[in-house]
């Protein structure tokens, strides 16, 4: 397995016969509504490799590890097919629920993709997430300056 950048081709094998149909009908002559729909996918998706904090990652955003190309593909594709208004059938759905049931173990850390590796460009994983605390001023007050309160 590595880590690559998905493609047009990785979309369209993830289409069912009649869903290439619609794709083919509505963005053959502008393909920027599938392109914004796949970098959201990738994106994702990265972010829940990253929320798992368990490998490293190539710092190039567009990267994905092999495991996760067609599930990412498949989120991309249910999202795009409900943008343009069409009626998702079943096994899109159920594709659709795949991919983010296995986003949400991958973000959990129970599945962790392939190291990116040793390149120098790579991000290392959080140890934890910073977390802000607040903590109000104590104020200790008298007998005089209770009055009011």
């Amino acid at each position: 397995m590595a880590w690559r950048r998905p493609t047009e081709d990785d979309f369209l094998a993830t289409l069912e016969e009649r869903e290439a149909d619609v794709f083919a009908r509505n963005l053959e002559a502008d393909r920027a509504p599938l392109r914004q729909q796949m970098a959201l996918a990738v994106s994702h998706a990265r972010g829940c490799v990253r929320s798992g904090r368990k490998c490293r990652m190539p710092a190039d955003e567009e990267l994905l590890p092999d495991m996760l190309v067609g599930p990412a593909m498949d989120y991309a594709a249910f999202n795009l097919l409900s943008r343009l208004r069409r009626d998702v059938n079943a096994s899109r759905t159920k594709k659709y629920e795949r991919a983010c049931a296995l986003f949400d173990k991958v973000a959990a850390g129970s599945i962790v993709p392939e190291d990116f590796g040793e390149d120098p460009t790579t991000v290392e994983p959080a140890a934890a997430l910073a977390t802000a605390s607040v903590r109000p001023k104590r104020r200790l007050l008298g007998r005089r300056q209770e009055d009011g309160l």
